[in-house]
């Protein structure tokens, strides 16, 4: 990034040179200049070819050098070897900005000195680069279409709506793009990133959520390498009223190793991914027609109308019991709260319906509906004034067009009570026409009863985010070295307000009677994690060891399994009242330094009940990831047991993670496990393991300005 990037001359630029650009039909060359004739770009066009002297009608320059002014930006479409120099001349002639769409960088074996050269010429040239290897940027209501995708090439018209896509793939942008205009809905920009050599997705993001034309917008990502920056993009996009969505591959073994061969990133463990994107408030969804659907509901319904009551929820109708009983299935699979409908609600209710109909929540108006033509109507008004009734979905099995065309305005006038309605088809297809014009009023129109759904939880996913605080800041305060001997663990802990178990390191000289006087039995003996990180695999831990003598003779069998007779052992008292949680630090490749809190002990990997955090955190994002663990249910106390301290667990979290912030030399910190008491009582650690990296500091460990 350079420092006169301005990425409103990518968005709205008001002259555009193609260089490269070329007279034959169906080649990118000449269709990067035909999508910006063809849209109507009222800009300058100026084609740059040092071997035609005019193309579809416009006179051709040599050389950048030879246009007549510094254009807003350049279209790179020429050999990756020429690119480099071309960039150069770029910013020498003037031109601040480019895009290059050029392939043979990174993305292919030893592309990566040609990447370095491009990267140093844009640098010292001070050009900002979009790609290599991308696709280009749609600017919809600017008319900029500056994309050689013929997805934009085949349309007559490129409809405008608030919904943006920043995209690592160019194909999947044009096939986003494509897929929201098929359903009569259009969008605001399309940013394809390429190898991000110069300029990455996250740049993009943060330019795009500032754009006033933009409600939602769609990332596609094959890897994020900043979790600090995403946190404070997201948090600006909440205020501003945007809603981020991401679709992710490199979520198997296989799709990791596509993702790497196809842009040269290795994708990240994609729990850690899901976790740190929903602290941020960002969307993450699973397929190309969820991305569709998200933008469809996000940028078009509003929030439910939360109603801060427990028995809060969504309404469902049906004429059918089974689609009723199908979406109340679906809704529980997905979070999304049924409402128990208010008193008053209830009583009007049954006057309102037939005697025979169910009148709870999913209300099923039965067949009466044929033949009672108020009896749709009736319903609706008595959800609209329930304080219990914070969405309506409703759903068609048959004859679904005509309950639609008949009830109409019904379906409006719901909306305009600030309530989001879905109405589900089953076998029915909607005109992209009939859609708009029921989304124009705030109704969504759903091709199946999971999409119904799952778009009314993500509706309730965004209403949470709106209530997340802004991010921590990060600073430099790096002032700590990491220790991996015993001692400097219990001192990191120590320092970080951690209390461990009282212990001692047992010599081959020390006999248990004297050094363990100040130790309460029952004791711990164990090697030290220097000597073994898998201990009671190899059956080097004993528990409940209850004299002198059996810690001498356990001490003794360790060294000679070990084959170290100068091994020190070390002696703890057992903590064996609270529940056992893990608490570990870790620097992950992508995202930087992450903290892990769930569920702990021998079992933690079978269990996997992990919640991840980028760091720095607070108090209230520990408590509240602890609450989608199984972890929470223990903590609550179960079967008879008080409940724990999750305060003490969550203090204890934020000292921890910032201590490790603090220290940019350790790759990891593992507490495990860490025995959370009563309330009141606090926690105990257990057992530690510190791994030190010699790398140097990474970008992730800087500190980051606090956002706004």
């Amino acid at each position: 990034m350079t420092d006169s990037f301005n990425f409103k001359n990518f968005l709205r630029p008001q002259s555009v040179a193609i260089v490269g650009a070329s007279p034959q039909r169906g080649s990118p060359r000449n269709t990067l200049l035909r999508n910006l004739q063809k849209h109507g770009y009222a800009g300058r066009i100026y084609p740059v070819s040092p071997s035609h002297s005019e193309i579809e009608g416009l006179k051709a320059y040599k050389s950048v050098r030879d246009l007549p002014e510094p254009a807003d930006i350049a279209l790179i479409i020429t050999p990756a070897n020429t690119v480099p120099a071309i960039i150069a001349e770029c910013g020498q002639s003037g031109i601040r900005n480019a895009v290059v769409f050029s392939a043979g960088f990174e993305e292919v074996e030893g592309g990566d000195v040609l990447a370095r050269q491009l990267a140093d010429a844009a640098r010292e040239n001070k050009v900002a680069v979009l790609g290599p290897n991308c696709q280009g940027i749609w600017s919809v209501q600017h008319k900029a279409i500056l994309t050689f995708s013929p997805a934009a090439l085949n349309r007559d018209e490129i409809h405008h709506a608030p919904i943006a896509i920043v995209s690592q793939s160019g194909a999947l942008a044009g096939a986003m793009a494509n897929a929201l205009l098929r359903i009569g809905l259009g969008c605001s920009y399309v940013v394809s990133v390429g190898n991000e050599t110069c300029m990455d997705s996250l740049d993009a993001l943060d330019n795009i959520v500032e754009q006033e034309d933009v409600r939602s917008v769609a990332l596609y990502v094959e890897g994020l390498d900043d979790a600090a920056r995403i946190l404070s993009i997201a948090h600006k996009a909440r205020s501003r009223g945007v809603q981020i969505v991401v679709l992710k591959t490199g979520r198997s073994a296989i799709g990791q190793e596509a993702t790497a061969s196809h842009t040269g990133k290795i994708a990240s463990s994609h729990a850690v991914y899901n976790d740190v994107l929903d602290q941020a408030g960002i969307i993450s969804v699973n397929s190309l027609q969820e991305v569709v659907s998200a933008m469809e509901v996000l940028t078009f319904l509003p929030d439910p109308r939360i109603s801060g009551d427990a028995q809060g929820g969504i309404s469902i109708m049906s004429a059918s019991g089974g689609a009723g009983a199908l979406l109340a299935d679906y809704s529980s699979e997905r979070a999304v709260p049924l409402a128990q409908f208010s008193t008053a609600a209830a009583e009007r209710l049954d006057q309102v319906l037939p005697k025979f109909a169910r009148k709870a929540n999913p209300i099923d108006l039965t067949g009466q509906i044929n033949t009672d033509r108020d009896l749709f109507r009736n319903t609706c008004e008595v959800l609209a004034d329930d304080t219990r009734t914070e969405a309506v979905a409703v759903q068609f099995s048959s004859s679904g067009r005509r309950y639609l065309n008949e009830n109409a305005e019904v379906y409006k006038q719901l909306a305009s009570q600030g309530l989001p309605v879905v109405i589900s088809f089953i076998g029915e297809a909607i005109e992209p026409e009939v859609r708009k014009d029921f989304r124009d009023a705030g109704v969504l129109l759903s091709p199946d009863p999971a999409v119904t759904m799952q778009s009314l939880a993500w509706l309730y996913q965004r209403a949470h985010y709106a209530t997340l605080p802004a991010p921590r800041p990060r600073t430099n305060d790096a002032a700590n070295v990491a220790r991996d001997d015993w001692e400097g663990m219990m001192q990191y802990l120590n320092d970080s307000g951690i209390t461990p178990a009282n212990w001692l390191v047992l010599s081959p000289s020390d006999r248990a009677e004297q050094a363990c006087a100040s130790l309460t039995y029952p004791l711990v003996v164990k090697v030290l994690p220097s000597e073994s990180e898998h201990k009671t695999e190899l059956g080097l831990v004993k528990l409940r060891v209850a004299s002198p003598q059996d810690v001498d003779i356990i001490a003794a069998d360790f060294r000679q399994r070990l084959g170290k007779p100068e091994a020190g052992i070390l002696v703890q008292e057992m903590v064996s009242d609270g529940v056992e949680v893990v608490l570990s630090c870790l620097r992950n490749t992508d995202f930087g330094p992450v903290l892990s809190i769930g569920s702990g002990g021998v079992a933690i990997e079978l269990y996997r009940d992990v919640a991840n955090l980028a760091l720095p955190v607070t108090h209230e994002q520990v408590i509240t990831a602890l609450k989608k663990l199984r972890l929470w249910t223990l903590l609550q106390g179960f079967r008879g047991k008080p409940p724990a301290d999750v305060d003490a667990l969550a203090d204890a979290a934020v000292r921890f993670g910032d201590r490790f912030l603090a220290t940019p030399d350790a790759q990891e910190y593992e507490i495990n496990p860490v025995m959370v008491g009563a309330i009141g009582t606090g926690i105990r650690a257990v057992d530690a393991l510190v791994n030190i990296r010699k790398a140097e500091v990474s970008q992730h460990d800087q500190a980051e300005p606090a956002s706004a």
